[in-house]
């Protein structure tokens, strides 16, 4: 990873490092020592940056993160559930899965365009 601030701030239009430095209220050392990389900077500065700039940290500290979404909904929170399992309630839950699809492969179902799936409702509320 690489700080991007030399590239955020030009594309922000700041054209030299004291310009950014005296809107920043930092000492134009202080951040050539950052933009260089010779000094690291602190997360307090880091966020004065980046709401200056109008970016992320992540954009900032050169880090490409996209939260992983899913076309429904309910993977979301599936995996939301999942992941504040203990290592036995996952292995119990695993195993609940497979039963289910394979009940399901062996299940003749009929559909229609009008049948919705039955749901319990606190099931649908916990969704």
């Amino acid at each position: 990873m690489e700080l991007q601030l030399m590239r955020l701030r030009k594309q922000a239009g700041f054209k030299s490092r004291d310009d950014f430095a005296n809107a920043l209220g930092v000492n134009p050392l202080t951040y050539k020592g950052w933009e260089t990389g010779r000094t690291r900077l602190k997360l307090e500065d880091a966020c004065d940056i980046a709401d200056l700039l109008r970016c992320t940290l992540d954009e900032l500290a050169g880090r490409d993160f996209r939260p992983e979404t899913y076309a429904d909904r309910r993977q979301a929170a599936l995996n939301s559930c999942y992941s504040k399992l203990n290592e036995r309630s996952k292995t119990e839950l695993a195993g609940l899965a497979s039963t289910m699809t394979a009940d399901a492969s062996r299940l003749s179902v009929k559909s229609r365009e009008d049948t919705e799936p039955v749901v319990s409702e606190e099931i649908a509320e916990a969704v």
